[in-house]
């Protein structure tokens, strides 16, 4: 496990784009040739998803009740607002849907809904 915490999202939010809070860690930028920021791209989080693969793996879609929703895992801090500001995106939502989890959490609810059993 490289990231702390893995949270399932909706599809809505997983199309969505990331938070302002996760733009320092996760959004797509641009560079000159100097190598200075010159833009913060708007990003989706599955577009996290997949620049983010070789790091924390493929991002595994469950279908619970009909519903699709996306296993993520992150590295989140708590000093910079990240957790928190995931934490918020479930606000008012029924589990799973954008629910922080462990990794067991994690792998308890990708085994529920799916074959596949992540190593």
């Amino acid at each position: 496990m490289i990231g702390n915490i893995f949270i399932c999202l909706e599809e809505q939010t997983y199309k969505g784009l990331i938070p302002e809070e996760l733009e320092g860690s996760y959004a797509r930028k641009t560079y000159d040739e100097d190598g200075e920021l010159l833009n913060i791209l708007p990003t989706t989080f599955e577009e996290v998803g997949v620049d983010n693969r070789i790091k924390f793996g493929s991002v595994i879609e469950i279908d619970v009740n009909g519903i699709k929703h996306y296993v993520m895992e992150f590295n989140a801090s708590w000093l910079q607002s990240e957790v928190t500001t995931l934490i918020n995106l479930g606000n008012g939502l029924n589990y799973p849907s954008n629910t922080l989890l462990t990794n067991a959490e994690a792998i308890s609810l990708i085994n529920q809904y799916t074959n596949d059993i992540p190593e």
